[in-house]
């Protein structure tokens, strides 16, 4: 009797370890891991193509200090995504209102967390309707590395319609896991019927955040296709993590 008693705990301990964590379990287990980062400089390498519009590959050189403190230096004019542009990823998990759905999924090899939500409106830079009688849903999916609990991905869903989406792949560095490789997609169709803010949030050096508007014109916006288009891709290199960066540097 005890043999099988000891047995059937053995059993249902395996089964309840394995169980699909809540949301708040996987934000610990994320939290955990950025907050091995204490501050960093990494130098990226940014391209952009947007719809009747092409940016030069830019260089820049970032600074990360816990929690918030950002810094950018750059050359001239850059874009650069203020939402992530960090690399911390309970930016994303604070957009949700609530969660539908967690679910464990295998994709090339990797087991992922899939977390599907409902997003604040106000909490993404993305164009929204002007109509009163016109609030669409919007969604959200973020799929998390269950083995090294990283944000792989983060995809926005206007009703059903994917309108953003971020993906990154990782390295480890002084046996933490940083951004590798970064790319912003963003495609809107019947861009007319939507307010004109900037989706990409642009908070470069030598960005004013021009209104959206101006800027989908002077990229050369076509009223026949009524749609926006736009690509940014991001390379870290040389990082730095965790040398003590002095507070002086993040001051204007």
């Amino acid at each position: 009797m005890k043999l099988f008693i000891s047995f059937y705990l053995l059993v249902l301990s395996t089964i309840c370890g394995g169980s699909t964590p809540d949301i708040d379990q996987i934000r610990d287990n994320i939290i955990n891991q950025f907050s091995q980062i204490e501050d960093y400089q990494v130098d990226i390498k940014i391209s952009v193509k947007m719809t009747g519009f092409r940016m030069p590959k830019k260089k820049i050189k970032l600074y990360y200090k816990s929690p918030d403190k950002l810094k950018v230096k750059t050359k001239g004019f850059a874009i650069l995504p203020k939402t992530g542009a960090d690399g911390n990823p309970n930016e994303f998990l604070d957009m949700f209102t609530d969660i539908t759905e967690i679910k464990l999924i295998s994709h090339d090899n990797k087991s992922l967390y899939e977390i599907t939500g409902n997003v604040n409106r106000d909490s993404l830079k993305i164009p929204i309707s002007t109509e009163k009688d016109e609030i669409p849903n919007i969604s959200m999916k973020v799929f998390v590395d269950a083995d090294h609990w990283v944000m792989t991905k983060a995809a926005v869903y206007l009703e059903s319609e994917n309108i953003f989406t971020i993906e990154t792949s990782y390295i480890e560095v002084s046996q933490i896991m940083v951004p590798e490789k970064t790319v912003f997609k963003i495609g809107i169709k019947g861009i007319s019927r939507w307010s004109t803010q900037n989706p990409f949030d642009f908070g470069g050096p030598g960005s004013d955040r021009q209104d959206f508007e101006n800027i989908a014109k002077n990229a050369g916006y076509d009223k026949d296709k009524d749609e926006f288009v736009g690509e940014m891709v991001m390379k870290f290199s040389k990082y730095k993590i965790n040398k003590g960066l002095d507070d002086s540097l993040f001051e204007e």
